[in-house]
């Protein structure tokens, strides 16, 4: 009798395992996509409930791009899961379904009526507020979106201008629509990109639905998606083409040589970031001085041109001179507290770049780590 149960459970599992992913349009453990095959096909559509239903096949590319869009569709219709239903079906190993259902590509969407098993074909856009709307249209029910959480600006044609075009502001702006699968592909790049300027108030990256606010697209001769342009700083607000690579790395050389900027990958700020040229001339010179006069001489200079410049970073030269000069380890022991205080995981990415820039203006204390040479020649 265990034996029997045992092998039930198996074959169970097996059925499982061999329904429950084919890859192509959904892979996310708990999803509300159902997965359709002859087994439970008449089963689940044409009965009391609208289905949409997707042929698709694992190797296809469209079906592959069409994965998160659709995986959304199908948690915008969960709250009325017992009247709509998402599903798909690989139609590449149950090709009996795709017989005879007239399916000649992939992939292909379906909808179903109540108490029908005549399809009407889909023929809408893939992106997922044309396919929300399709489904609300044909059912009466309204979609439920979640609001996806961005660091790019999403630019309308009512706010296009008040950003793209503030004189205090570099925006590098990206012209999409979202059907475009070049546009999906840098997405998640665009993303990285826009997270890693998210603390650089003067340097926005945005993007704009060209194809749904057709005037902005219009205005700035907007032939293909996506289409990237750079809005400098100042007065005349003339974009620039962005012409380079797609990368992360690409966008953040571009941004950083265009802004002023000194950002890398992953957001952090290099190790020349606010560091005062001038005033690194004069930690050499400090770091250098044999006694403790001529030290003494040199933090008097320096204070001078910290209260010249006028900033916190400025001063925080002739702060750190000053410590040296109590306690001769006060910069490597510094060094050490502040990588420990970024590296905890416990501060804002705002005092990150503030410890940062600390770490960078300790740095030019290290005979090692500086060019040699008098501030005279700077």
């Amino acid at each position: 009798m265990k034996f029997v149960v045992l092998f039930a459970l198996l074959l169970l599992v097996t059925e499982i395992f061999a329904h429950g992913d084919h890859g192509g349009s959904d892979t996310r453990e708990n999803s509300n996509v159902v997965v359709l095959t002859p087994d439970n096909f008449d089963q689940l559509i044409g009965k009391d409930k609208f289905a949409l239903v997707e042929f698709y096949a694992p190797w296809c590319g469209h079906c592959k791009n069409l994965v998160p869009v659709y995986e959304q569709l199908a948690d915008a219709f969960v709250h009325s899961k017992d009247r709509v239903i998402i599903a798909k079906v690989d139609a590449d190993d149950h090709r009996e379904l795709g017989t005879r259902f007239d399916v000649q590509g992939f992939p292909t969407l379906k909808w179903f009526g109540k108490d029908s098993l005549i399809p009407e074909d889909y023929n809408g856009g893939r992106d997922l507020k044309s396919l929300s709307d399709f489904v609300e249209e044909k059912s009466g029910i309204k979609p439920k979106i979640k609001k996806e959480v961005t660091a790019v600006k999403v630019l309308t044609s009512q706010s296009f201008d008040e950003l793209a075009l503030d004189p205090q502001k570099n925006v590098l702006v990206e012209f999409y629509a979202p059907w475009c699968g070049h546009c999906k592909n840098l997405a998640p790049i665009y993303e990285k990109v826009a997270k890693d300027y998210a603390q650089e108030s003067e340097c926005v990256v945005a993007n704009i639905d060209a194809s749904d606010h057709r005037t902005i697209g219009d205005r700035y001769d907007v032939k293909g998606y996506p289409t990237i342009k750079f809005f400098p700083k100042g007065e005349n607000k003339t974009p620039v083409d962005y012409t380079g690579g797609r990368t992360e790395q690409d966008f953040i050389d571009f941004l950083n040589e265009n802004c002023g900027t000194q950002r890398l990958v992953g957001g952090r700020l290099s190790g020349d970031a606010g560091k005062i040229p001038k005033l690194d001339a004069f930690a050499v010179e400090f770091t250098d001085a044999t006694t403790r006069a001529d030290k003494e001489n040199v933090i008097k200079e320096a204070k001078v041109i910290a209260d010249e410049l006028d900033t916190r970073f400025a001063q925080y030269y002739p702060k750190v001179m000053e410590k040296s000069l109590e306690k001769e380890d006060y910069v490597d022991k510094e060094i050490a507290r502040i990588n420990k205080i970024i590296e905890s995981g416990t501060i804002s990415d705002n005092k990150i770049d503030d410890f940062t820039i600390r770490k960078n203006i300790l740095s030019s204390f290290h005979k090692e780590t500086v060019p040699q040479g008098g501030h005279e020649e700077l």
